[in-house]
């Protein structure tokens, strides 16, 4: 693959063959990394960690509350933060949807990156724990966007990885659910399926936060297994 071509091969190959941008289309500089030009990485909409106007549990942006958004004021999350890259909309919304949903696979690197560098940042030494993907979804698609970029993470940036999150059977489409029922249902169909460390720091890794249902029914079951925190880094805040 193009990403691990030596320099000068690449170089070459980008003149004869220019890439073009996965958003915008334009011709890529040669040697990019990765398939995104520089003018729509500045424009992604990333999510200070440092903004006051972040919410202290659900990292979302927040719109006229101080600390806590109305959701996390009542919702009784069982993670103790999450950290969202990106509000998702606009460019940050195509490129999620691209990498998703359009099998756009050579955008891992630059998602793996962008979460690498927050996970080291804001979370060091934590152990990476990707949300596991639904029944089929693999016999489906072939892959698991989530499991990609935390390899990725692994191998390049030297996070630990512990899979040790899985699914009970086949749960109900989420997108028919309201809130208190997308917890429930991801509640019952969650469990642990590894060595649990009390000591540990875990952060579960997802792709975009909804209504924060999976990704609190995940740090449910690490907690009931003996966790004592458990934090969320997701690529996108809806």
């Amino acid at each position: 693959m193009l990403r691990f071509m030596p320099l000068a091969a690449r170089r070459i190959l980008d003149l004869v063959l220019p890439r073009a941008c996965a958003l915008c289309g334009s011709v890529l500089a040669p040697c990019r990394a990765y398939p995104l030009c520089e003018a729509c990485d500045a424009k992604l909409p990333r999510i200070s960690a440092r903004s006051e106007r972040r919410c202290e549990r659900c990292g979302k942006e927040l719109i006229s509350e101080r600390a806590l958004c109305l959701r996390c004021r009542s919702s009784g999350y069982h993670f103790d933060s999450a950290y969202p890259l990106y509000a998702y909309r606009g460019i940050a919304k195509e490129l999620i949807v691209g990498y998703k949903l359009r099998n756009r696979r050579s955008l891992d690197v630059f998602l793996a990156e962008e979460a690498a560098k927050a996970a080291i940042e804001y979370f060091p030494g934590a152990l990476l724990v990707p949300v596991p993907p639904r029944p089929g979804k693999l016999r489906r698609k072939g892959w698991d966007q989530v499991e990609a970029i935390a390899r990725i993470m692994e191998r390049r940036y030297g996070i630990r990885v512990r899979r040790i999150l899985a699914r009970r059977g086949r749960a109900l489409e989420q997108k028919n659910l309201d809130f208190s029922a997308r917890a429930a249902n991801m509640r019952a169909c969650m469990r642990v399926c590894g060595k649990v460390e009390a000591s540990a720091r875990y952060l579960v890794l997802d792709d975009v936060f909804t209504t924060g249902a999976t990704l609190s029914a995940c740090a449910l079951a690490l907690k009931t297994a003996g966790a004592a925190r458990v934090d969320a880094l997701v690529l996108a805040a809806d």
